[in-house]
């Protein structure tokens, strides 16, 4: 017999009970009946052979019907031990079930938990980067003023300071070249205006641009700031291994340089 499968388990308890019951209820029947006709047996000798013959007939159908209680029991017992397995079976299904959606439960739980956790760790940093960034901005606003009042100073220091003056002539036959060197940069001042002026990053840049001009009719002077001395021994060694002439005057870092053209007037730098 199919057990039925899905929604609330099904029972033949109260089918059994009503079968045995009916079966009772004919058994009772049938024995009254049969105790009626052999009565009628005794008291009515004149039909004996027919009370006999329903007897035979009623004892028969008896006998039929408790066969048929006794497979019809059998039958209910077979379904109801089946449903008890299936329904024994069905339960250990869903409590294995519910165990483990209670363990993944649990862990989505400290999941869940972790993950706050984690969630105010991060809302802490952020305030405390936001903190580091107002921090950063009040900062780069008093490095900018720093800068704007050093570049004022400077500026005012350099207008009232007396420039270096240097002088270029197309009379003299050897040629000079003004190297200002300081920290950052080496710059080679061939005139009095800005048209020839060479920036170079490095004294090895420089070296290398010196090298294409003839020493017999060139020469350069080396104006250096305290900031450019290491650049001004690289650039003396190069020139002294390529064997060109050179001068050298210090300067302050911060005082200007002026160029004179002679017989075109001065030009300021």
């Amino acid at each position: 017999m199919s057990r039925k499968k899905g929604g609330a388990p099904f029972s033949l308890f109260a089918f059994q009970d009503a079968i045995t019951s009916v079966c009772g209820v004919v058994v009772l029947v049938t024995l009254m009946l049969a105790l009626a006709l052999t009565q009628r047996v005794v008291t009515e000798s004149e039909s004996s052979t027919v009370a006999k013959s329903k007897v035979d007939e009623v004892r028969a159908q008896v006998e039929k019907l408790q066969n048929d209680l006794e497979e019809l029991n059998a039958r209910v017992e077979e379904t109801a031990a089946v449903d008890s397995a299936g329904i024994g079976k069905s339960v250990s299904e869903v409590k294995a079930q519910l165990a483990n959606a209670k363990k993944r439960l649990d862990g989505a739980r400290e999941e869940s938990a972790r993950l706050d956790q984690k969630l105010e760790e991060l809302e802490t940093r952020k305030a405390s980067f936001a903190d580091v960034e107002k921090r950063i901005e009040e900062l780069k606003r008093l490095i900018e003023e720093r800068l704007q009042e050093a570049a004022e100073k400077a500026a005012e220091e350099f207008d009232s300071q007396e420039s270096a003056v240097y002088a270029f002539s197309d009379d003299v036959r050897e040629r000079p070249w003004y190297v200002e060197i300081s920290g950052s940069k080496l710059v080679v001042h061939g005139s009095a205006n800005n048209s020839e002026d060479k920036t170079f990053e490095s004294p090895f840049a420089f070296a290398k641009w010196a090298a294409t001009r003839p020493s017999g009719s060139e020469y350069f002077v080396l104006i250096v700031r305290p900031s450019g001395a290491r650049n001004f021994d690289f650039a003396v060694a190069e020139l002294e291994g390529m064997r060109y002439r050179y001068g050298i005057d210090l300067i302050n870092e911060s005082r200007p340089l002026m160029f004179l053209d002679e017989g075109r007037g001065k030009e300021g730098r």
